[in-house]
């Protein structure tokens, strides 16, 4: 059967030209469109605006000029990507309706690109009434911006195991306060530490540098400063200049020419006589010597002295607002110890740090333990200085202050020589400021990096008011700012500390980012049991007994980052990221171990060593700031059988009680697993296996 012939009759090739009034474009002879343009037809006409807004995104465009048509509109977003357009008289603003979400993102990169050609705003539907933020009254109040993160509804928590064991129990973390080195009582009945601490500076003075006896905080770049040779356990360096000119006291190598020795005091001075070229340091000086140099002065006559004419120093004490000083040690992140950058106090200095290391290379060894605020010599390194004694409970770990720099140390008896009393005279020029505007926070390796750099040859401008002294505390409140950079000391310390809430679409840090302090692996060693809810899986949670007071101090930091500065109100951290979160009331670090559909991750409070389901809204992200280190070591019990029964379990919690003091007999490290684990000599009467 043939096919049906088809029918081409009708059949008008320019019909379509004709009729469609989007073709029709009348032009003059200078090609101006004399018809105004029709409005593009919608491709759906019927649907009304709410579903349109509800189903296509859209831009608000304000019609700003009358540059910004419809048509104008279509050509600068592109034909291909605009769904829909609608111009609204009331308004004055155009909705430019995309086909997906993509080309909306591209029209709004091209108006960020054009602001003085087009504005858009991102619109979203409003089933309560439209409004057009463009155009709102100076009366009407904005919009409040809704919640970041809506509340997430606390379900009951999955206890099941989910591959991670809990801690059984809710047991508070235990806290260690580090007791203080000086009392109220070691200032009363006239003693030694009333006379020389006169102000009571060291009455709430603390040890801040424990960390650094454990090497966890060393100078990473050491051999790239080659002047540095000595290194205080305080965050102060010692440069090979100071030590070289204080063994051998040559001031003609510190200075430049035109310095000479005052003929009355014998410091070292700039200033002359302009015509016999007497050197003296100031006008006391020359009065001392006026009768004699008027006799002398122009005759070319050297000027004797008699035997009333003595040495004098440069007065110590806090120099005037507006001077220049030096940073000698610091104390804590706020406190630094300070001495006039002065050339007659700078010299006067030097030679103090020459008789002590002089004198004190035959000066006796102490026999009996010393007092607090006595005077002594001690010995770093094979070099002298000045200390006074602050606390002796404790032989083995007698706290000292460096007088002549104000650092705090750790020493014991045999490292400490008798003082002579011409010694103890000479001026002590350190004196100790707080900086005005930085809190106290745990001295984390940033800014001991920080004190490691600042040495003696930089120069500080010191501005303070008398106004603001501390009497609490014998601390002048000042502000310091360095000479050659104009940069504020304060304000690098108060940026460097102050932790930053990382975004969410940041990468969470992992656990081997921060440093972790190993145990020693010797015999007898005194250790704090941090949490003991493992014992029946075999394993405790310790640390070393002075690191124990470390872990709550660093605490003050995390709790104030979780109360004041995360803002973020919920955070799910992914399997082994570190996070802030909170325990029994208290912010603490932790690390991710499992993250469940529940709602509550399991957490191991890396600090402390338990593991509790926590819920995400007690969870914030971790902070780079934080480089605090790990001092809680996993230690594996040896020796225990492959089942414990419940009193075995509890024998075992009661030789390792939770927040005590323990002395194990043995620690041994397996490099291979990289873990540390426990002997206990007496296990099996322990266990009662008998």
């Amino acid at each position: 059967m043939e096919p049906a012939e088809e029918n081409w009759s009708g059949f008008d090739p320019i019909a379509k030209d004709f009729y469609e009034e989007v073709q029709n474009k009348y032009t003059n002879e200078s090609g101006h469109i004399l018809v105004d343009d029709a409005p593009v037809p919608l491709k759906n006409e019927k649907e009304d605006r709410a579903a349109k807004q509800m189903k296509y995104p859209y831009l608000v465009v304000p019609k700003s000029s009358s540059f910004v048509t419809e048509r104008m509109l279509i050509n600068f977003f592109g034909r291909t990507v605009v769904q829909d357009l609608e111009y609204r008289k009331g308004s004055g603003v155009y909705f430019v309706y995309f086909i997906n979400i993509g080309s909306l993102e591209a029209a709004r990169i091209r108006v960020e690109k054009h602001p003085n050609l087009i504005r858009g705003f991102t619109g979203r539907h409003q089933k309560e009434r439209e409004r057009n933020i463009e155009f709102l009254s100076a009366s009407e109040p904005m919009p409040k911006r809704g919640p970041a993160f809506l509340e997430t509804k606390r379900t009951p928590v999955n206890i099941q195991p989910h591959g991670v064991p809990v801690s059984a129990g809710r047991h508070k973390h235990p806290e260690f306060i580090r007791p203080r080195m000086v009392t109220k009582a070691d200032y009363q009945g006239g003693s030694l530490l009333a006379i020389n601490d006169p102000i009571k500076r060291y009455l709430n003075v603390r040890y801040e540098f424990a960390l650094e006896r454990h090497d966890v905080y060393n100078l990473k770049d050491e051999t790239r400063m080659s002047q540095v040779v000595l290194h205080f356990r305080s965050g102060r360096s010692i440069p090979v200049s100071t030590i070289a000119a204080a063994k051998e006291f040559k001031p003609e190598n510190l200075l430049e020419e035109g310095v000479s020795k005052c003929v009355v005091c014998q410091n070292w001075t700039d200033t002359f006589c302009k015509l016999c070229k007497m050197p003296f340091c100031n006008a006391s000086c020359f009065a001392d010597v006026a009768d004699q140099h008027k006799e002398t002065c122009g005759k070319g006559e050297f000027l004797t002295l008699d035997e009333k004419v003595g040495r004098k120093f440069p007065k110590p004490g806090l120099p005037p607002t507006g001077s220049k000083v030096r940073i000698t040690a610091f104390e804590q992140t706020n406190v630094v110890y300070v001495r006039s950058a002065d050339i007659h106090v700078d010299i006067a200095y030097y030679a103090v740090l020459s008789e002590v290391m002089m004198l004190g290379k035959t000066a006796a060894k102490l026999q009996t333990k010393p007092v607090s605020g006595q005077i002594v010599l001690c010995e770093f390194e094979s070099r002298m200085f000045r200390a006074m004694v602050l606390n002796v409970d404790d032989p083995k770990d007698i706290y000292v202050v460096c007088i002549d720099f104000g650092s705090i140390e750790v020493t014991q008896l045999e490292y400490l020589y008798e003082c002579i009393a011409y010694l103890a005279r000479l001026p002590c020029y350190p004196v100790a400021v707080q900086l005005r505007g930085v809190p106290r926070r745990f001295l984390g390796p940033k800014i001991r990096e920080i004190m490691y750099e600042l040495d003696h040859s930089l120069v500080f401008d010191i501005k303070y008011s008398k106004r603001e002294y501390d009497y609490s505390q014998g601390l002048q409140i000042v502000v310091m700012t360095e000479i050659e950079t104009s940069g504020n000391l304060n304000r690098v310390f108060k940026t460097i500390m102050t932790p930053v809430e990382p975004s969410l679409s940041e990468l969470g840090y992992k656990e081997d980012c921060l440093p972790h302090v190993p145990l020693c692996t010797e015999k007898n060693i005194d250790l704090v049991v941090m949490d003991n809810s493992f014992l029946n899986y075999g394993f405790v949670y310790c640390t070393p007994r002075d690191l124990a007071f470390e872990i709550t101090a660093m605490q003050r930091d995390i709790q104030e980052y979780g109360e004041k500065i995360a803002k973020c109100t919920t955070y799910a951290p992914p399997k082994d990221v570190l996070c802030i979160a909170k325990y029994e009331g208290k912010w603490c670090r932790g690390v991710s171990l499992e993250l469940v559909g529940d709602g509550y991750p399991r957490i191991l409070f890396i600090d402390y060593g338990n593991i509790v389901p926590t819920h995400v809204s007690d969870i914030r992200a971790y902070p780079p700031q934080f480089i605090f280190p790990v001092m809680t070591v996993e230690l594996s019990v040896i020796g225990l059988p492959d089942e414990l029964t419940p009193d075995q379990i509890n024998r075992l919690e009661q030789y390792f009680p939770l927040g005590a003091a323990v002395t194990c007999n043995e620690i041994i490290y397996s490099e291979k697993d990289n873990k540390f684990s426990v002997r206990i000599d007496n296990l099996k009467d322990i266990l009662n296996l008998h």
